[in-house]
């Protein structure tokens, strides 16, 4: 494991001495216990402590201003919002904005400040394989929109799949952009946490059972994260590395897409800069 460090909390951050990361519930805040466990220092950001909503740029840009050194960004962001159309105080689709600008907007302050961390460790999933996105429709449709999928054929999940495959693609532009840092994702598996909580009342209901039976526990599901996060063994891979449950296999072809990644960060980026946060 590595020495004792400090954490600050977003959707997720570490400084190894210090992390910064969101988590206010769920996978982030088992994570967060067990690296507290490990000597991680924690300064959290998170809707429910008031000092972070990555849904809104200005409060991603004041958060921000609280990181005075960074050894590891974690991001556990994770919505799904089932109202199709959903905007964010910014003007973007709510899920996009919450699951994917709010992330890039955090580590491009970092980047601006020269605040770059040994690792970043984004909480991705393995449904990213099912998403669409198109970086042209991203820019032309303003944030509003990712991908020509029919409106007959929308879903909510498959909508959090494109974030998903947003995520993903983010690690590979963010492996070549910051050459001096490990870059990795992590599918934490199907998992029983607040991300159910968007859904109709009556589908809560129904799943219930099934999602206490057959979905891991945010605890079961941290393990990996903190493998990622804070071992030696993780450390040693490549940025860009895909891991699930400790074990390494490969994200979607277009994920890997360099020049569709660093695309995709550049779009992102000036909606960003549209929005004011420069």
């Amino acid at each position: 494991m590595l020495n004792p460090f400090d954490v600050i909390e977003s959707s997720s951050i570490y400084d190894d001495n210090k992390m910064q990361h969101q988590a206010s519930s769920g996978i982030g805040r088992a994570t967060v216990e067990k690296l507290q466990a490990l000597g991680a220092k924690v300064l959290s950001g998170s809707r429910s402590e008031g000092n972070l909503d990555l849904a809104d740029l200005s409060s991603v840009r004041d958060f921000a201003k609280s990181i005075e050194k960074c050894d590891i960004v974690l991001s556990c962001a994770a919505e799904i919002y089932t109202k199709k159309g959903e905007t964010s105080i910014d003007g973007f689709d709510l899920t996009f904005a919450t699951n994917h600008i709010g992330l890039q907007a955090l580590l491009e302050e970092i980047e601006k400040r020269q605040l770059y961390p040994s690792r970043v460790v984004v909480v991705g999933s393995k449904l990213e394989q099912n998403g669409l996105v198109d970086p042209g429709i991203v820019s032309k449709e303003r944030g509003m929109k990712l991908n020509n999928r029919p409106e007959s054929e929308y879903t909510a999940v498959k909508h959090y799949s494109d974030t998903k495959l947003c995520n993903q693609m983010l690690t590979t532009a963010l492996a070549e952009r910051w050459p001096g840092t490990k870059t990795f994702s992590v599918s934490p598996g199907m998992v029983d946490t607040g991300l159910w909580r968007n859904f109709p009342p009556w589908f809560q209901v129904l799943t219930w059972p099934i999602r206490k039976i057959a979905l891991r526990t945010p605890e079961d599901a941290s393990l990996g994260v903190v493998y990622a996060c804070a071992s030696e063994e993780a450390g040693k891979e490549e940025s860009g590395t895909f891991f699930v449950d400790g074990r390494i296999e490969l994200a979607s072809e277009i994920s890997r897409d360099s020049k569709k990644a660093r695309k995709l960060w550049e779009v992102v980026s000036e909606l960003i800069r549209e929005r004011g946060l420069k």
